[in-house]
């Protein structure tokens, strides 16, 4: 009877050490599974905050060009660009359309009050080239340049175009959660 005890109690004690055992590896089991979703949760994270870099520094790179198309046409004046056969006019519509698809983009990849505001600016910079495209219809043979011959209300048109690139950038560092330089398309992250 004691040797049956003893088995009993050496059964008993093995099946709590495998209970106890499975437990222990259960629970392993289960923070190697959280950590593997964590991990997975990070790279899909990272991997979005690039994809979003990408699409806000392809928008930077954009505001350049336009800013530069811009300034082209306004410090012009209407005799010159007339005499150019409308070249800066047709470069500036080239740049709407890239313009265009560049704030599609970061509507696309959001958030959303900043896609809003991309498409905003992107508005904004047509108006400024077609506000030019009237002032030289109005003056064609002027050589003033264009600022010098806009009014109030199209100044203050420039003034809003500038402020908000300005601030498109500034909000596209916070979603991007850093305060570093968004580098332009070739420049290395």
């Amino acid at each position: 009877m004691s040797q049956l005890i003893a088995a009993a109690i050496g059964a008993g004690g093995a099946l709590s050490g495998v209970v106890v055992a499975g437990f222990f590896t259960l629970a392993q089991a289960r923070r190697s599974s959280t950590d593997r979703e964590l991990d997975r949760l990070e790279h899909r994270r990272s991997v979005s905050q690039q994809a979003r870099r990408e699409v806000y520094s392809q928008m930077v790179s954009m505001l350049r060009r336009a800013s530069a198309a811009h300034e082209t046409i306004w410090r012009s004046n209407p005799a010159a660009l007339r005499r150019q056969s409308d070249d800066a006019f047709s470069q500036a519509r080239t740049l709407e359309d890239e313009f265009e698809h560049a704030a599609n983009f970061v509507m696309l990849a959001g958030p959303p009050d900043l896609g809003e505001h991309a498409d905003e600016i992107y508005h904004h910079f047509v108006d400024l080239t077609r506000i030019a495209e009237d002032i030289v219809k109005e003056h064609p043979d002027s050589t003033h340049a264009l600022f010098d011959l806009a009014t109030r209300q199209q100044e203050n048109s420039n003034m809003i175009f500038i402020e908000s690139r300005i601030k498109f950038i500034g909000r596209a560092r916070e979603v991007l959660g850093d305060h570093e330089e968004i580098p332009g398309p070739g420049q290395s992250v």
